[in-house]
């Protein structure tokens, strides 16, 4: 599906990938994360009503997302952007590993990433993805 744009928006509060645990003598990975996941999922599922990957295998793929967290009321006014936890690296993973096999096969396939974090109401994740060329680097 060449030159196709995948734009959505996802509400609900952003939630960062957890680190692996360890116990009875297995990994596994945090309800919290496991919970954010399958909440992203179920929104993609739900919008675009398939289970097939968008992009097919081997399409370099350019992701821009847009993270909004609630601003806590405590904050001072002058304090406009997020500088606090979760890292924006682990906001995109928890969003790129929800996504894969659904929009898109394998992680790999993303070869550009533009990621933000705000503030903002309603919380929400704003997703676009599309095919990634080199002459977009060019403009």
């Amino acid at each position: 599906m060449q030159n196709k744009v995948i734009t959505f928006t996802i509400f609900m509060e952003p939630v960062a990938k957890g680190r692996p645990r360890f116990g009875r003598g297995r990994t596994y990975t945090p309800e919290k994360t496991r919970t954010a996941e399958d909440e992203i999922r179920w929104h993609i599922i739900r919008m675009f009503e398939t289970f097939a990957p968008c992009y097919e295998k081997g399409v370099p793929l350019k992701l821009e997302a847009v993270f909004y967290k609630t601003r806590p009321k405590r904050l001072p006014k002058r304090i406009c952007l997020p500088t606090g936890k979760p890292d924006i690296d682990n906001l995109l993973k928890a969003l790129v590993d929800a996504m894969a096999g659904l929009l898109f096969l394998n992680d790999s396939q993303i070869t550009s990433v533009t990621a933000r974090k705000r503030y903002g109401d309603p919380p929400r994740i704003e997703v676009s993805l599309r095919e990634d060329t080199i002459e977009q680097e060019e403009q």
